[in-house]
């Protein structure tokens, strides 16, 4: 009998979420949700409210948790004040040497998130929501200069913010500080992105502008690769990958379009061994 007890107690337990694993935020949650649920059944019939709390506090001595999924519902909707109560770190950017791992800490600032459906990941909805809203506004606004010279945190009384400019290299939408180019984007509605992304996560992730402002361009690019919709036309974007032909050789590159204006909002090169075996055979 015991044995069996064992076995059914080893079947239900979360080692990964309880003794040194357990998520104390996600405990305190579950724990006043367990309190609500015994206290309502306690209404009807106090016996009953008792054997639901002891019944909640065994799931969450064992399991950690009592809602399936809180461990990602608490690191998404605490407030991270809340999280940093418990110990917990909002996001920090995940660093290796020079580069920054651009899905990781995107993922650790609870922008993308793991869609079930599919079991990939895209972009949180209210987050996707702010930013696309946000874009919209810019897109229409003739403030290109000021949204870049807040990102750079150019202060207005510097006088380099009047050398802050634009011009078009093809279809490239270039940002310049006097002579020297600090900035390229596919496109304005990629600069249009960025700018507000910028914004939506600044507002989201408190750490955002201590991270270097090259950190953040690649982070903001990284980011636009999951758009769906074009922040100036609201028309649906597009990923393929097509091949570009330049003077002296042609290379495969992965590219995000919108399907209305045609503006590209992301392009990168494919590596040519994943290009290659991407090729149907011949």
């Amino acid at each position: 009998m015991i044995e069996v007890i064992s076995r059914t107690v080893a079947s239900i337990a979360k080692p990964e979420y309880t003794g040194e694993n357990r998520c104390l935020p996600c405990t305190g949650v579950n724990l006043v949700i367990a309190g609500g649920l015994a206290i309502a059944a306690g209404v009807f019939q106090p016996v009953l409210g008792v054997a639901v709390l002891v019944v909640s506090l065994g799931a969450i001595y064992l399991r950690g948790y009592l809602v399936p999924g809180t461990p990602a519902l608490t690191k998404r909707y605490l407030p991270a004040r809340v999280l940093r109560w418990f110990g917990k770190e909002t996001a920090r950017p995940v660093v290796t040497g020079d580069s920054i791992d651009i899905g990781e800490t995107l993922l650790s600032a609870g922008v993308l998130v793991e869609d079930p459906d599919t079991e990939d990941f895209v972009v949180e909805p209210a987050f996707a929501a702010e930013w696309i809203d946000r874009a919209r506004q810019y897109s229409d606004a003739d403030t290109d200069e000021a949204l870049l010279a807040d990102f750079l945190k150019v202060e207005e009384t510097d006088p380099s913010r009047r050398e802050l400019g634009f011009e078009w290299r093809g279809l490239a939408f270039v940002a310049h500080l006097g002579n020297e180019r600090i900035g390229r984007w596919e496109s304005r509605s990629a600069f249009v992105a960025d700018m507000a992304a910028a914004d939506a996560l600044a507002r989201r992730w408190e750490g955002w502008t201590a991270v270097p402002v090259a950190h953040r361009g690649e982070l903001l690019g990284g980011l636009r690769l999951f758009l769906e919709t074009c922040p100036r036309c609201d028309d649906v974007v597009s990923l393929d990958q097509r091949v570009v032909e330049s003077c002296c050789r042609s290379y495969d590159v992965v590219a995000a379009t919108c399907d209305g204006c045609g503006d590209r909002l992301f392009e990168a090169d494919v590596p040519p061994a994943v290009a290659e075996a991407s090729r149907p055979a011949n």
